[in-house]
């Protein structure tokens, strides 16, 4: 019964959560015979079941079996966490104290369902310390299952667990079937014996396709003998796939693609990792051998040449084995980049294919994805101009750095990196032309800061930096005929006029009727430069509303316009240091020295420039990285005097 506001379970949700391993008979045994494995049995028998003779399915192990609250802790819980509850090895019983530990199969506690696809209801007996306790476990009606005890004794002497079905069951898969399913997967280890229907499950239940033995010369120590059970498809586990090493019939370590000097001899998440498994029978190895047997002494020399030669021999295996996969991948390579390979010239051609025969041959399990990205790369970099300079710089790049590119590559594409890095380039690179020019009161061509200027309104402000704001012409041409400015410089850069003591340019946004037509100007800023060594005063700011009044006059602009006026020099009259505000606030006329407008241009750059300093295109241009990070001094006063009068 389940409690008023109780969770309710479809009858179909333990098929679902349980998936293959209640549906999949395969499966079903390899989980339970796993459960046998994690509980450190060393012995599992198995009645296959028989409906015809009335014989029904059995699992028996002579495993550390439970108590009453660890099967309740275990066996009732959904999606039990084994390694958080009971670690990742199991330890051997009391009597097995000089066992290896093995490495647990259970991870989310669904092994145990696999029961059902044997018999609904199914019985567990388990006992140990002392105690048995007998169950009955069916599926539930509103819950996924429902677990019944039935018996408990005492003074009951070892320890191990029975699974019995409650009645014979018909299965399509034989007892003969189930032994190459088993053989495939618990062959490594000599010390757990399963037996089905009382015949012990070994090499000769697996098909003669599936097992290959050879020999391993080791002079002048010896011969290894490697068997290889290859599965011919991948395996969901990878727990007893690998290479497992056995002296004088006992498995030292634990099976695995990791050697014991941590060195890998194959990817584990490959189908080939997934498929194969070597046996190797070394028993001239047993003075390498660890106290503990869980691993051989890697400075032996002996083990050191074998594990070499064992290493040799496997990979030629796969490598054999994977030939025609191998040939395929190549094909699917050079047919999926086929038109960037044509464009490289034949010597080029030829490296790109030998590199791509080379890795699949070297390399027997990688994936054609995993070629084709590498290759792609090669073949990319041969018809890119820089050819293998990035190669070059990745090359010399740190860990942490090659870690900071990826996390770049992630996050940016390659086009709008650039884009980005080239901008923050330019603003600093003109900074630092600012910088020199401005602070150098011998300066003669006023005409070279206004180019500068005509880059650099976003250092006045966010709001000038739309990309709309334009040299306007029409005024310029207006302030010329004003001034009578005919020099030589202004005919030759019309966006801006030259004058006697400095130079303006006026640069301008469109104002946008209701129908988007344009009518008129929005914003006007004007950027009157001043030859370095002036002191900006009332007389300066006084001739930057003489062009604003021009403009009104001539019609140029109107009360839909704000104008902004920026009258630069090496320094600002404390009296006239403050903004100047005309036509009903409409314009404005603010006063700035060089060290100010450099400060600012710093600033908006978020101190890029401290940051940077190292940057290689400033080392290129020969810019002392200190002086360049320093805020600009003030001129002197005597030399401003000079250059004033």
């Amino acid at each position: 019964m389940v409690s008023e506001g109780g969770i309710l379970f479809e009858e179909r949700f333990l098929d679902k959560h349980a998936g293959q391993i209640i549906s999949d008979t395969e499966v079903a045994i390899v989980e339970l015979v796993a459960n046998c494995w994690d509980a450190y049995a060393t012995e599992v028998n198995i009645s296959w079941p028989d409906a015809s003779a009335g014989i029904a399915f059995q699992i028996a192990d002579n495993g550390k079996g439970m108590t009453q609250e660890m099967f309740d802790r275990c066996w009732r819980k959904l999606d039990y966490d084994r390694i958080a509850n009971d670690g990742k090895v199991v330890e051997p019983p009391g009597e097995l104290e000089n066992s290896s530990p093995r490495k647990a199969y259970g991870r989310n506690g669904r092994g145990r369902h696999a029961a059902f696809r044997f018999s609904d209801p199914y019985v567990v007996r388990t006992w140990r310390d002392g105690t048995e306790a007998t169950y009955e476990v069916r599926r539930g009606a509103v819950q996924p299952f429902d677990i019944k005890l039935l018996q408990t004794r005492n003074d009951v002497t070892g320890h191990g667990t029975i699974i019995t079905a409650t009645a014979p069951t018909r299965l399509m898969m034989s007892s003969e079937e189930a032994k190459q399913a088993l053989g495939m997967r618990f062959l490594a280890d000599p010390n757990f014996k399963v037996a089905i229907d009382g015949s012990l499950v070994s090499f000769a239940d697996l098909p003669a396709l599936s097992l290959h033995e050879l020999d391993v010369e080791v002079p002048p120590h010896g011969k290894a003998h490697m068997t290889v059970v290859d599965a011919e498809k991948s395996d969901r586990t990878m727990l007893q796939h690998g290479i497992a090493w056995r002296v004088n019939n006992r498995l030292v370590g634990s099976p695995g693609w990791v050697s014991f000097d941590h060195s890998r001899i194959l990817d584990g998440r490959t189908k080939e990792a997934r498929r194969f498994q070597f046996i190797v029978e070394a028993d001239f190895l047993e003075d390498c051998v660890l106290p503990d047997w869980s691993s051989f002494n890697v400075s032996d020399a002996a083990w050191q040449k074998t594990q070499d030669a064992v290493h040799s021999a496997v990979h030629n295996y796969i490598s054999s084995v994977t030939a025609g996969r191998r040939q395929e991948t190549k094909a699917a390579v050079y047919n999926q980049l086929s038109s960037t390979v044509r464009q490289m010239p034949p010597a080029s051609r030829d490296v790109w294919n030998q590199f791509v025969d080379q890795v699949v041959d070297s390399c027997p399990t990688i994936s054609a994805s995993e070629v084709e990205q590498v290759a792609g790369i090669l073949a990319n970099l041969e018809i890119a101009n820089s050819k293998y300079g990035l190669v070059s710089r990745l090359h010399q790049m740190k860990p942490g750095d090659l870690d900071e590119l990826h996390q770049i590559l992630i996050d940016w594409n390659v086009r709008t990196a650039k884009l980005a890095l080239d901008e923050i380039q330019s603003r600093l690179r003109l900074i630092q032309e600012l910088d020199t020019k401005l602070r150098d009161p011998r300066l003669e061509e006023v005409a070279d800061l206004q180019p500068l200027f005509d880059r650099s309104l976003w250092v006045f402000g966010p709001e000038f930096e739309a990309i709309d704001f334009t040299s306007n012409r029409g005024m310029t041409t207006v302030i010329q005929s004003l001034f009578g400015a005919k020099e030589k410089a202004s005919l030759l850069r019309p966006d801006y006029v030259i004058l006697p003591n400095g130079s303006v340019g006026f640069y301008s946004r469109d104002h946008y009727d209701t129908d988007h037509e344009v009518a008129g100007i929005a914003r006007l800023v004007v950027a009157e430069i001043k030859r370095v060594g002036v002191v900006i005063g009332d007389e300066q700011k006084n001739q930057a509303w003489k062009y604003v009044t021009e403009l009104i006059e001539r019609g140029l602009i109107d009360e839909r316009t704000q104008a902004t006026c920026f009258v630069l020099g090496s320094r600002v009259s404390p009296t006239q240091a403050s903004e100047r505000i005309e036509w009903e606030g409409r314009v404005k006329i603010r006063p700035m020295s060089y060290d100010t407008f450099i400060s600012r241009a710093s600033a908006r750059m978020l101190g890029l420039r401290e940051k940077l300093k190292d940057a290689p295109f400033l080392k290129a241009a020969g810019v002392d990285a200190e002086a360049f990070i320093e805020p600009p001094g003030q001129i002197p006063l005597d030399l401003v005097g000079a250059v004033a009068h």
